[in-house]
Parts: structure tokens; sequence; C-alpha cells
């Protein structure tokens, strides 16, 4: 959950969450962590079961990928990421902290958007995480970017 942010006279209670701050470059930067509290949740049991069978580099991109989701649905509800590919248009970096991609795209409305993020790791927890979402990606492009078409 995001900490709650002081609110004006008049305007949503001050236990609303608080949305992302804008970062440098045009990238948002969380101030809470999601992840963790969605793959707790009963609905993400598969998810859990298939975590530990992945190898490391992979087993932190969907962790991030899942982070990716959690904080484009809470800072703009009308996105409802129904799945992400870190490497729809780039290489996704992963390091031993950290995986950055310039060039995911995630799906949402029947429409694949543009996306990038930067998360930082501590073991398999995600401790930072920073992101900004692109245009939409035309469908005669979705072949050329490996996106799957709605299914």
């Amino acid at each position: 959950e995001y900490e709650a942010e002081t609110a004006p006279q008049g305007s949503a209670p001050a236990t609303e969450p608080a949305r992302p701050a804008e970062a440098g470059g045009g990238m948002i930067h969380a101030t809470a962590m999601l992840s963790a509290a969605a793959l707790a949740s009963p609905k993400a049991a598969q998810a859990r079961a298939m975590l530990p069978h992945l190898a490391s580099d992979e087993r932190e991109v969907q962790i991030c990928n899942l982070e990716a989701m959690e904080q484009v649905k809470a800072w703009r509800p009308a996105f409802q990421p129904e799945r992400i590919i870190a490497y729809a248009s780039s290489e996704v970096s992963v390091t031993q902290n950290a995986v950055r991609t310039d060039g995911a795209a995630f799906f949402s409305g029947g429409q694949w958007y543009r996306l990038r993020y930067a998360c930082g790791l501590s073991g398999e927890k995600v401790v930072s995480f920073e992101f900004q979402v692109g245009e939409t990606i035309p469908p005669d492009q979705w072949d050329a970017h490996h996106l799957p078409t709605a299914d």
C-alpha cells in the first residue's frame, strides 16, 4: 500500500493511497511495493507454485512484471493489465539486484501499451520500482514485437 498523503479540505480522505510521484526522465517512482501482497493473495496460487521452477533471472523478471502490473493498476485504475511482456521491443537487463527494461509492453482493455521500468530487488523481494507508460502499440505491429493477440 502507498503512504497516506494529506488531503485538502473537501477532497478524498487522507487514508486513500498516495499515487506514485513522477521522477526525473518522466519515470514514476512508486512509494510502496505491491507485488508481495499480490503474490500472497489466493488468486496468485498458480503463480506462487510456478516461481520456484523458474531460473533465477526469469523468476526476477516475473516478480518485477507482477510489480509492474500492480503499480500501473494503482497509478491509473482505468488500466487493468492482464499480462506483461518484458522483452517486447528490447532486451531485458537482469543484474544481481535489478531488472530493467525499456521495451516492455502490457495488455489492458484489448490494447498493448509500451512500458519501461526499473525494478530493484533484495533477494526475491521488490524494494524499489520506477515505471513509465507509453503509447498504445498499433495491432499491425504486434507480431513484430512478439505480442499475442487477445485470447
